[in-house]
């Protein structure tokens, strides 16, 4: 696993994307272990909480499952894929709170700005 440190792309960022490309062309298959958040993470010298962000991130894409106390596991094929435009409003969504946070923009703030943006939506339609 590679992690460009100079990338604009933080890091977590970085390893999730490798992490899911390797389950997708069939590196990693359904119901296999995957290394330990503090193994990763010293394997690929990187703090394990940025490990635990790429971990959570997965999680939520149906793309790996954490079973407590035995480890992680790429999910299973028949878990309920979310769909490619899910995903790609997921990624857009997560490139605007790093830009938020980047710009001093703290998680209620960002928060209230889009219940806002929804509530305006709703009422224009």
């Amino acid at each position: 696993m590679q992690i460009d440190p100079k990338s604009h792309t933080p890091i977590f960022r970085q390893i999730a994307d490798q992490i899911r490309g390797r389950i997708r062309s069939g590196v990693h298959r359904p119901g296999e272990s995957l290394p330990s958040l503090r193994q990763l993470a010293l394997d690929i010298k990187v703090n394990p909480n940025t490990i635990q962000r790429a971990y959570e991130l997965l999680e939520r894409e149906g793309m790996i499952e954490s079973r407590r106390g035995v480890g992680i596991f790429v999910a299973e094929e028949n878990a309920a894929p979310r769909s490619i435009a899910e995903q790609q409003i997921q990624q857009r969504l997560a490139k605007l709170v790093d830009s938020a946070a980047a710009k001093g923009i703290n998680i209620e703030r960002l928060r209230t700005l889009f219940e806002d943006t929804l509530q305006t939506r709703v009422q224009d339609t």
